[in-house]
């Protein structure tokens, strides 16, 4: 076998082998020195309302519970809770509000989820209130 030969295929099963464990051209330091979120993958955004549950009926003086999760993304997030009936309810990840002082009548309330690399996501639930 030629020489040349066996040297390239020498240099092909190292470098096969260099990028099946991982190997770089930039030494820890290099890599070191560089931000974190750099090697970090993100997640899709996933956005939940946990409370209250769709298909609600509200009604009375005592505050009701908006809740809601967020996964994945990028932090931090930021949230916008809106109805179809009264625009936005609230800028916080969860907020409490009498149904006395919410439109009467059947409506979506969304929660919109925007995350620090500029993603949204959204979920809504249908509730009516008394």
């Amino acid at each position: 076998m030629n020489s040349n030969f066996s040297k390239a295929i020498s240099i092909l099963i190292c470098l096969a082998a260099c990028l099946t464990a991982g190997c770089s051209d930039q030494s820890e330091e290099e890599k070191a020195s560089q931000p974190e979120d750099e090697y970090e993958s993100v997640s899709e955004l996933v956005v939940a309302i946990t409370a209250p549950a769709t298909g609600s009926v509200l009604s009375g003086d005592k505050a009701v519970s908006f809740e809601g999760e967020v996964e994945g993304g990028k932090k931090p997030y930021s949230y916008r809770w809106s109805s179809s009936l009264d625009g936005t309810l609230s800028t916080e990840r969860s907020f409490q509000k009498p149904p006395s002082e919410m439109s009467k009548g059947r409506y979506v309330v969304i929660l919109t989820v925007t995350d620090g690399a500029g993603a949204s996501g959204q979920a809504s639930i249908t509730v009516t209130v008394l």
